[in-house]
């Protein structure tokens, strides 16, 4: 996340000299505003990623609903990257569960992205995963996890 911070930190300096001070926080702050008054916002956190109570362990289960996934052409997948990844900033720190829904998908991610976004998920968000269960899984799901399976052990 740090490289899109240093991206959008010179971009602002480029349009505005006089704002020397812009911290990660404003760049959380913007990305999470953009320019729909945070309406992408609102709806990852309602329809895309969200907490569902906790396991049979007490450890938060997120539910990351794969079939909720907006139309690329309506949103910018980075923007919605970053959403993502601060939601879950608030659950890496400790122990948790992702359950993954998949079936039923309008819109799938491509390999590109999809490599974009493993890239970006660091050690921070990966060590304290202790499940992943995967839903009805579509045969694009069942491919990605085999592929990412044999590089990831």
């Amino acid at each position: 996340m740090e490289e899109q911070y240093l991206a959008w930190r010179r971009k602002m300096l480029d349009q505005h000299p006089d704002q020397t001070s812009l911290t990660f926080s404003d760049f959380r702050t913007h990305t999470m505003q953009g320019d729909d008054n945070g309406r992408l916002l609102n709806y990852v956190n309602a329809n895309i990623i969200f907490q569902a109570g906790v396991d049979f362990e007490s450890k938060p289960m997120l539910v990351f609903c794969a079939c909720s996934l907006p139309s690329p052409n309506e949103v910018d997948y980075e923007r919605l990257l970053n959403l993502v990844l601060f939601r879950l900033d608030e659950f890496v720190e400790s122990d948790y569960t992702v359950v993954m829904l998949s079936s039923g998908a309008k819109h799938q991610v491509g390999w590109q992205w999809m490599g974009k976004a493993y890239r970006r998920l660091d050690r921070r968000y990966r060590k304290n995963i202790k499940s992943v269960y995967v839903v009805h899984p579509s045969m694009w799901t069942k491919l990605v996890f085999r592929i990412l399976g044999t590089f990831v052990r």
